[in-house]
């Protein structure tokens, strides 16, 4: 069975995350704004999906397993469209300059946030059209819970470098590679995701061109970014799941994936 630890990873990961976000959200939910709300709702939805997918996977619930995957082309959109508000609401902070944090990181942060809902997007994609080769629809799936890794860590209270997230995640990464080879390419791309973002992070999202362009996106009605989102990332999914292009050369396997 793949990934047969998955469910007790995610679980364990759970307190960190709550403990990470309590201060700027869980823990103070009537003054959060509605962007954060909805972009804190449909990313807690997906990593619960993720577990109970990993679950329903482990108890050879094929009904259950094929039931629940159905809610991600629901719950992707909708994560994307909750990513482009808050997107929108940090360009906002930056561009007013009242908050020192997001005056002095926001462009970056919001680059940074781009790229992680891009290749969330295109990982469940992968996971859709390999659907049928376990190890790389599982792999395709856990790998996007490892993209929430760098804003909890940086959110915790514990001795920390810059990017000591992104290299945590890498490091986890690579330890799948090694231990798990036949699921290897998701978390490849994981580490090379986590790479970019780094190399990114301190150049582009550094650079003033971002920063106008980041403060220019703060200047314009946000419901056509964050439909667009919604429609596009949809789209994706649906002929992810329709043309399923790794179908063709991998041996069809049936079950459950993860």
């Amino acid at each position: 069975m793949h990934f047969r630890n998955a469910p007790w990873a995610l679980l364990l990961l759970a307190p960190f995350i709550l403990f990470a976000f309590w201060p700027g959200y869980f823990g103070d939910l009537r003054q959060a704004s509605f962007a954060f709300h909805a972009h804190g709702l449909t990313a807690s939805a997906w990593l619960t999906l993720v577990g109970l997918q990993s679950v329903s996977a482990q108890w050879r619930d094929r009904r259950w397993h094929r039931l629940l995957g159905r809610a991600v082309f629901v719950l992707v959109p909708l994560f994307c469209g909750a990513a482009v508000l808050v997107m929108h609401s940090m360009a906002t902070k930056f561009t007013a300059g009242a908050d020192p944090f997001y005056a002095a990181l926001g462009a970056r942060l919001g680059l940074h946030d781009l790229i992680s809902t891009t290749v969330l997007v295109a990982m469940v994609c992968a996971a859709l059209a390999w659907r049928e080769t376990i190890a790389q629809h599982a792999g395709y799936l856990l790998a996007t819970v490892l993209l929430v890794l760098p804003p909890v860590v940086a959110r915790l209270p514990i001795p920390r470098f810059f990017h000591s997230g992104e290299l945590i995640a890498i490091g986890l990464a690579a330890l799948v590679v090694w231990r798990a080879p036949k699921s290897r390419t998701p978390f490849l791309v994981l580490i090379g995701v986590q790479a970019l973002q780094i190399v990114v992070f301190e150049t582009i999202g550094a650079s003033s061109p971002w920063a106008q362009v980041f403060s220019a996106y703060s200047r314009q009605p946000v419901l056509p970014f964050a439909g667009g989102a919604v429609i596009l990332s949809a789209a994706a999914l649906w002929l992810a799941w329709t043309r399923a292009p790794g179908r063709a050369t991998q041996p069809q396997r049936r079950g459950s994936a993860i």
